[in-house]
């Protein structure tokens, strides 16, 4: 779940920063239009007034197009990032309402963690064996009416890893 939430924002973050470098894209091209028409004064002089007005009105008209497009844009990823940490609020309040597992689950866990798979028997519903899991094989060990401690099964359990 975490990981999901770490996309969320990886992905949020990386929308956000194309919508700055488009906007950052759009005022330069915006700058550059500027300096050419200062740039481009001796010509602007030749045509006529009514057609460097028109072809200005034009230019502007275009980038103002491209920036209201871009605004939209924004406007709908910062809804979509209120909706998504909305999301994450719910998720975050549904995780603290289950709280913590107990010690049972953390114990199994940790033994799916490190290959060693608890085998219930179906009748009886007690763990009898326990596959464990290593690079090379698989093992089946018997756990079901042992004498020796814990800590000898579990020494058993870690050579076999």
């Amino acid at each position: 779940m975490s990981q999901r939430l770490s996309q969320t924002r990886t992905q949020r973050t990386i929308l956000q920063d194309k919508t700055q470098e488009s906007l950052q894209q759009l005022s330069r091209r915006l700058q550059g239009a500027r300096n050419r028409v200062d740039s481009s004064k001796a010509q602007r002089e030749e045509k006529s007034h009514a057609q460097v007005m028109r072809d200005l009105l034009h230019e502007q008209q275009g980038c103002v197009e491209q920036v209201a497009s871009q605004e939209q844009r924004q406007r709908e990823l910062q809804q979509e990032i209120a909706a998504l940490e909305k999301q994450l609020e719910e998720v975050d309040e549904n995780v603290e309402a289950q709280g913590m597992p107990d010690e049972q689950v953390l114990k199994l866990q940790i033994l799916r963690g490190l290959g060693v798979e608890p085998l219930a028997n179906a009748q009886t519903g007690l763990v009898e064996k326990a596959r464990v899991w290593t690079a090379n094989s698989a093992s089946v060990v018997s756990v079901r009416g042992r004498p020796e401690p814990a800590h000898q099964l579990a020494a058993k359990l870690w050579d076999l890893c």
